[in-house]
């Protein structure tokens, strides 16, 4: 879900993700929680006014407050925290099939968002 937060404000069609889609639909995710909880004022007042009645003209905008807040590192920093979890847990069970499957799609999913 980390993923798909982030890349909705940072993909584009050819990741299978078309940017925007959660904010349109006035969806709050983490980057923008994390941006809403960090700043304070106009900032604040700034990335409400934008959320509340979007336009695709206001994406840089809402960017540049994201960038303010850290709220694309911050999502990085959990995904990469999350799946490195996921490794040192997968490590853990016997060499198999399974673990060997698992253990790749984790590192996609890695990928993916870097």
């Amino acid at each position: 879900q980390l993923v798909d937060d982030l890349l909705d404000l940072t993909g584009d069609e050819r990741m299978g993700k078309p940017r925007g889609t959660d904010v349109h639909e006035g969806k709050m995710t983490l980057p923008i929680i994390h941006a809403l909880t960090l700043l304070h004022g106009d900032g604040r007042r700034e990335l409400s006014s934008i959320l509340n009645e979007f336009r695709d003209d206001r994406w840089d905008e809402l960017e540049a407050l994201l960038e303010q807040s850290d709220s694309f590192g911050y999502c990085r920093m959990l995904i990469h925290n999350h799946l490195e979890r996921a490794l040192e847990h997968l490590s853990h069970f016997p060499e198999s099939e399974v673990r060997q499957v698992l253990t790749e799609l984790t590192s996609e999913v890695m990928n993916r968002h870097d």
